[in-house]
């Protein structure tokens, strides 16, 4: 079962930036909550950040009970083909999502910043591919894919945060230890 059919809810990065899978208008979503007000969601929002972040204090700005902004990176494993040995590198994607909160709904809205490889590279959302030179985006000007592993890492990445969350707030319900 995908993340979509679970929980109807995923976003996808285009040259443009994220975008709702099912609106690519929209570069945002609306996560549904149905009878839960905005403060229980908002302080579940909280734990679950505080739960997944090792420092939470250093990478978000919360406003009480309205938004929460999340300036992090993860770490991926990016694998280098065949023709590479068919090693993996490690790379740290960054990003900022923007969390705001009403009465059963969250509004998430990300931002993909980059991914930054041990060996310095730093890859954009837009840029170029150079023969033997290496890829410098994404995507390229005319939002042609360039690199598929990594577009295709950043969106596990993106639906992994939104999946988690939606299971932690959904289960909430269930609070026997």
């Amino acid at each position: 079962m995908s993340i979509v059919d679970s929980f109807g809810q995923s976003m996808k990065i285009t040259a443009n930036g994220f975008v709702d899978f099912e609106d690519t208008s929209k570069k945002y979503i609306v996560l549904e909550f149905p009878n839960i007000p905005k403060d229980r969601l908002f302080l579940e929002t909280i734990k679950f950040i505080n739960a997944n972040y090792p420092r939470p204090e250093e990478n978000t700005n919360v406003m009480e009970n309205e938004q929460i902004v999340i300036n992090g990176h993860d770490w991926i494993k990016v694998g280098l083909g065949f023709f590479s040995g068919g090693i993996d590198i490690d790379a740290q994607y960054y990003y900022k999502y923007d969390l705001q909160f009403r009465d059963g709904k969250i509004r998430f809205e990300p931002l993909f910043d980059c991914l930054k490889f041990e060996s310095g590279t730093t890859i954009s959302l837009v840029g170029k591919k150079s023969f033997g030179g290496g890829t410098s985006g994404l995507f390229n000007e005319k939002g042609k894919i360039i690199s598929d592993k990594e577009v295709i890492l950043v969106d596990q990445q993106i639906n992994n945060f939104i999946h988690s969350l939606m299971k932690k707030i959904t289960s909430m319900t269930n609070e026997s230890w």
